[in-house]
């Protein structure tokens, strides 16, 4: 009986490791909350500095500005590459979220396969990814074996 390969596993220095998904969630929450809470914070400073009613402008400004946070983060977390796994013929590509809730790759054959010189792009199926060096520690081992798996 034959098995099939195990498949090589790269990861990023972006992948969550063994975080509950409701951790990484609110960890990527931080950034986008405070870019979108700020402009509602100045806004109601200068409200009450010229004496103007601001509760209203609270009231209605940091539901909104949760919610866009929310959505950045939700959109974010589900497009970042975060681990290729890659085996004779094909490749997976799982984003953050997707390794934080231990979903099953999804194998694509290697259409494309091209090297700038600050990243690698690559395309599986018809959805191209861009894994830039600063990003993937092992960018050398991974094009390596994209090579192989795309040849092979």
């Amino acid at each position: 009986m034959n098995r099939p390969p195990a498949p090589r596993i790269f990861r990023s220095t972006l992948h969550p490791g063994t975080a509950p998904a409701t951790l990484v969630y609110g960890r990527a929450l931080v950034r986008p909350l405070g870019a979108c809470v700020l402009p509602v914070m100045v806004g109601a400073l200068l409200a009450v500095l010229q004496e103007a009613p601001a509760l209203a402008y609270l009231t209605r400004g940091f539901p909104a500005a949760l919610a866009v946070a929310m959505l950045w983060t939700h959109f974010r977390l589900r497009a970042l590459p975060a681990e290729v796994q890659v085996v004779p013929g094909a490749a997976a590509v799982r984003t953050v979220w997707a390794c934080a809730r231990n979903e099953p790759p999804a194998w694509f054959r290697i259409l494309d396969l091209r090297l700038t010189p600050d990243a690698l792009q690559v395309t599986l199926g018809y959805t191209p990814y861009t894994l830039p060096f600063d990003r993937w520690p092992e960018h050398d081992d991974l094009l390596a074996a994209l090579q192989e798996a795309r040849n092979g």
